[in-house]
């Protein structure tokens, strides 16, 4: 085919079955066809797997890997990366569903802007009805996003693509970083000066099951406050020091309070 192979990377851990089927079905159903979905399957319930595996045995662009001991997230991810065919990589999480243009726009985009090296987009939170509850967008690029960045992470996670030219120059996802490893990420390729973009369209479903405010607990927030003192970027020192400093203030904040915070973020009427 003469469109460019797309890599979608799944990192999956004892998903509901019906969360599972959903999200492989939105990766069937996209618009772009020229894709693998490689599946880091970390599962140790039947359930989950044999739903996998059955995927795996319909569609051949369709890969699961597994181990004999459990990979944990961050290494999963690091696994899939390495194993990518593709010219972009793409992020999936096995609870999300994809809007059926998603890899189509977010390809168009990164072969139309060859500055930017990541893309991410808007997308809906949903509950485990698929309930849309709440949106989230975020900046384009530029200034906005740099100052995004010094309290929240410059890109939705499942929402991502990116150039498979960043793998290949040795930036993986950090392994020692127990939690928050995804800021972490995004910061040491804003510090090597990897350009960020997000779209204004929404291309993902994410799903938000249960109080998301207890996983961003005091220990989340102290590696936070780590990933952001470690990737300090000279090129732009205030934001640099502003993000540190929000990041110490949500260590010291009750927790009571970021998870009322997350939980009114996540229930907003649209």
């Amino acid at each position: 085919m003469d469109t460019p192979l797309v890599s979608v990377v799944m990192a999956t851990y004892n998903e509901p079955q019906e969360f599972i089927t959903a999200s492989i079905n939105s990766i069937l159903a996209q618009t772009y066809v020229n894709w693998e979905l490689l599946i880091a399957d970390d599962s140790t319930n039947e359930g989950t797997i044999q739903i996998i595996d059955t995927f795996v045995k319909k569609d051949k662009r369709i890969k699961v890997i597994r181990e004999e001991t459990r990979m944990g997230f961050v290494k999963a991810l690091n696994i899939g990366l390495k194993s990518s065919k593709g010219i972009f990589i793409a992020r999936m999480d096995g609870d999300d569903i994809a809007m059926p243009d998603r890899l189509e726009k977010e390809v168009g985009y990164l072969m139309n802007h060859q500055e930017a090296d990541i893309i991410g987009g808007a997308m809906n939170i949903i509950n485990e009805k698929e309930e849309i509850t709440s949106e989230r967008f975020y900046p384009l690029g530029g200034y906005k996003l740099h100052l995004w960045s010094v309290f929240r992470n410059p890109l939705a996670h499942p929402t991502v693509m990116f150039r498979a030219s960043i793998i290949k120059r040795g930036f993986l996802y950090n392994e020692e970083q127990k939690k928050a490893e995804v800021i972490e990420f995004w910061l040491r390729l804003k510090k090597n000066k990897f350009n960020i973009h997000n779209l204004p369209d929404k291309v993902l479903n994410y799903r938000v099951v249960g109080n998301l405010g207890l996983k961003r607990n005091r220990e989340q927030w102290i590696y936070n406050f780590k990933a952001r003192k470690r990737n300090f970027c000279w090129r732009y020192p205030a934001f640099s020091i502003l993000s540190i400093g929000i990041s110490l203030l949500f260590v010291l904040t009750p927790n009571i309070i970021v998870e009322a915070i997350y939980k009114r973020e996540n229930s907003k009427n649209i």
